[in-house]
């Protein structure tokens, strides 16, 4: 299970929405490798409603980093389809219909929604991906954004590594991102 309480700094800059552009605030996800490692590789803020019942974006922030060994465990360098995948994934959680637990609907929905997430992570030139232009830190940036009802994720390579995001419920087009520090954003409630 990431981490919700955060240490003080992760090693890399982490990006948000410009203030008042989308509130409240929370720490969706501070994850570390594992095991015993306190390496950060992939921190995400919630802005909105945490529920996707009304306009809700998450911006992950996935620094690049070399591979590594920690202990008995060996992690590969991060990638970008670590940002990738996991804007997709948390796209599909805002829209996955309502089925019973244990339904084999569910399980077939899930099933092909995420070999179709994982084949796009790795065609960008598919026709499901557009690209859109967003400000960030005042500089703009193509991002590559897929739709799926009223979700989107996008993702732009950066120096540092990898911005995601995801939505719902509004538009991504003239959204603007910043470099935030985590203490400003709450753990989540919800």
């Amino acid at each position: 299970m990431p981490g919700l309480l955060s240490p003080s700094t992760a090693g890399f800059p982490i990006f948000g929405l410009l203030p008042d552009l989308l509130e409240p605030r929370w720490l969706e996800l501070w994850d570390t490798r594992r095991p015993r490692s306190e390496q950060v590789w992939r921190v995400g803020l919630g802005h909105g409603d945490a529920a996707h019942l009304g306009p809700r974006v998450i911006v992950t922030t996935v620094p690049r980093l070399p591979e590594t060994r920690i202990g008995e465990a060996r992690y590969g360098p991060t990638v970008a389809d670590d940002a990738i995948g996991w804007a997709q994934q948390s796209m599909l959680h805002a829209v996955a219909p309502e089925f019973p637990p244990d339904s084999p609907d569910r399980q077939e929905w899930w099933r092909y929604q995420l070999e179709l997430a994982g084949w796009l992570s790795g065609n960008l030139d598919a026709e499901d991906w557009t690209t859109v232009s967003l400000s960030v830190d005042g500089w703009a940036l193509p991002f590559r954004l897929r739709r799926h009802g009223p979700a989107w994720a996008a993702f732009t390579e950066i120096d540092t590594g990898w911005i995601a995001m995801d939505g719902i419920y509004l538009e991504a087009t003239g959204l603007a991102l910043e470099t935030v520090r985590v203490a400003d954003y709450l753990p989540m409630t919800v």
